[in-house]
């Protein structure tokens, strides 16, 4: 799970995988439809938003996992120009499921 972490001087939010359709991890499996995003880290949110170096990130003995129908593309007004149209997640209704089972 390490291996899924970019290692940025000062840390922010990092490794989300796109187009998942299945992932198994801990002895769960998770399934999605329609294909999912999900991010996998050994410290909470908080922590991350608190840390100002990568030796602030303590890992723990918790897994959280983040499942996501859809993620906003990189960029704001704030750190430079916004996401081009096709990397801009739009707000509209929409329909998804997760199965979650043993793995194996």
């Amino acid at each position: 799970m390490d291996g899924l972490q970019t290692p940025y001087v000062r840390p922010q939010e990092n490794g989300a995988r796109a187009d998942v359709r299945w992932l198994e991890l801990g002895g769960l499996r998770v399934e999605g439809d329609p294909e999912f995003w999900f991010t996998a880290w050994r410290w909470t949110t908080e922590a991350l938003d608190d840390a100002r170096h990568r030796t602030d990130l303590v890992p723990g003995g918790t897994v959280w996992v983040k499942l996501d129908h859809g993620q906003h593309g990189i960029g704001s007004a704030s750190c430079g120009p916004a996401p081009l149209p096709p990397y801009r997640l739009q707000a509209r209704p929409s329909e998804f499921t997760f199965v979650f089972s043993p793995a194996g």
